[in-house]
């Protein structure tokens, strides 16, 4: 019995301990998925882009200036007919070949600006919008790392737990497997007894390699976060407060949901900017006015050469200033039934994206109904898998107790046993899960911060290895 007891000792104390060079604890592990993630790097890219629809937008709207200048060096040959004097006055026509070279400087500013543009004002209400949207996506992305980072980075120390209850398990199912060999050997008990324990030891070796496996699949989700590997990290305090969320009402979340929560701030945003296209759109049949201001400067120099020389050259050379204000109104009669097309088809896009809000709206309030029940749920579950433990420990005394005397057989012993350290993974695992649905309750109400991370750290500690004593193993 002593040995027993000493073995589930062991086990426990194999449970709990884990090494504690170089570990990370979750701000550190955040940090790095801020500095490494590539989905937080392609959301904030994506912002930086969208907010430029706004500025797009307004710059429809404001003054367009323009300047061109340019400098022309021309020649050109021709061939016509010119007239020739003589020294006593008499003219005769001649063939005669001119030459003309010419430099010609030009320079222009002009400015124009819109006096009466509609499509151009609602567009730039739309890029307005797009821009909030792209704000509280970009606040939705940064939401959701903390939520992907800690479910990573719990879902190793889960991972770690369980294998580690695993091995556990293990060895007091490979220790009961000996005992019970020796019995045998002896002429206690009867080999199927050895059989059954065999079995079950067994079973605990194929249960090892699928934690194992978990555990590097976990692993392996946690440096996709942050591009490096963390093979250590700090470990959940045993007296991490489980309690109800606040407010207890769900009522009250609903409400905080619809006024906070960024997916459903995208999804309105989206709708707004789509009603502005919209009327943008319908506005494309009314007349636009623009008033412009050109100034310019036209220098010619250059000179003519007549071959024969005719005596009467002259010389192409101007200069002009010229400045022009204009207003221009135009207005679109017929455009092949494009502007009709395109009203329609920003109207329908708006009612698409109406829906699309609702539908949102609607998910929002099913998701945090179902966290704020989740939660609820986890605070009863800790609860119960930690009587649970007690129970099945008391349990398995018990059963051994009665192994000693007779009256129960071995593999009541292995079931209580199994019973035991299922109990101690269900009660790692509704840890766990109490963790993450409380973010996700946050995220969903919209309220999610690194705060709550920081204040998750300090509730973090370096693992420190549980003594062996049996006094211990038995509290």
């Amino acid at each position: 019995m002593i040995a027993k007891r000493h073995l589930l000792s062991i086990s426990i104390a194999a449970l709990l301990s884990s090494h504690i060079a170089n570990a990370d604890t979750l701000l550190d592990v955040y940090q790095l998925a801020v500095t490494n993630d590539p989905q937080l790097k392609t959301a904030e890219a994506s912002y930086r882009a969208n907010i430029e629809n706004e500025n797009l937008g307004r710059a429809a709207l404001l003054p367009q200036i323009t300047a061109q200048a340019y400098y022309q060096d021309s020649e050109s040959d021709s061939q016509g007919k010119g007239l020739q004097g003589d020294s006593v006055g008499n003219f005769s026509v001649i063939d005669q070949t001119t030459i003309t070279d010419t430099d010609s400087e030009f320079y222009s500013v002009s400015l124009s600006q819109p006096l009466f543009d509609l499509p151009a004002w609602f567009s730039f209400q739309a890029g307005k919008k797009i821009s909030e949207q792209a704000e509280a996506q970009l606040a939705y992305e940064q939401q959701q790392l903390i939520v992907r980072t800690a479910e990573a980075y719990f879902n190793v120390l889960r991972g770690s737990e369980n294998l580690d209850a695993s091995k556990a398990e293990e060895r007091a199912a490979k220790r009961q497997l000996e005992q019970t060999q020796q019995r045998f050997d002896v002429g206690l008990i009867a080999i199927t007894d050895v059989h059954e324990a065999r079995a079950v030891f067994d079973s605990t070796v194929a249960q090892r390699y699928g934690f194992e496996g978990t555990l590097a699949i976990a692993r392996e989700n946690l440096s996709n976060l942050t591009g490096q590997e963390h093979n250590n990290l700090w470990s959940l305090k045993t007296d991490f407060p489980i309690t109800m969320p606040e407010p207890a009402s769900r009522a009250e979340w609903v409400d905080f949901a619809l006024a906070n929560n960024k997916l459903l701030q995208v999804s309105n945003a989206g709708a707004s900017s789509a009603y502005e296209t919209a009327q943008s759109k319908k506005m494309e049949h009314l007349p636009k006015v623009v008033g412009s201001f050109t100034t310019s400067k036209n220098d010619v120099d250059g000179t003519n050469t007549f071959r024969p020389d005719s005596g009467f050259a002259s010389q192409p050379e101007a200069y002009t200033e010229s400045d022009a204000l204009r207003v221009t109104l135009t207005m679109p009669l017929f455009a092949g039934g494009a502007i009709s097309a395109g009203r329609r088809q920003a109207y329908e896009q708006y009612n698409a994206a109406n829906y699309n809000a609702q539908t949102t709206q609607r998910q929002v309030i099913s998701s945090i109904r179902a966290q704020h029940i989740a939660v609820y749920t986890d605070v009863q579950t800790v609860n119960a898998r930690h009587q649970n433990i007690i129970s099945t420990r008391s349990a398995l005394d018990a059963t051994e107790a009665g192994y000693e005397v007779g009256t129960r057989n071995i593999v009541d012993v292995l079931d209580a046993q199994r019973r035991l350290y299922g109990a101690m993974r269900d009660y790692t695992n509704a840890r766990y899960d109490y963790v993450i649905d409380v973010l996700k309750l946050k995220l969903n109400a919209g309220t999610l911060s690194p705060a709550d991370i920081i204040a998750l750290n300090k509730w973090l500690q370096l693992p420190e290895p549980v003594s062996l004593k049996e006094s211990d193993a038995r509290k």
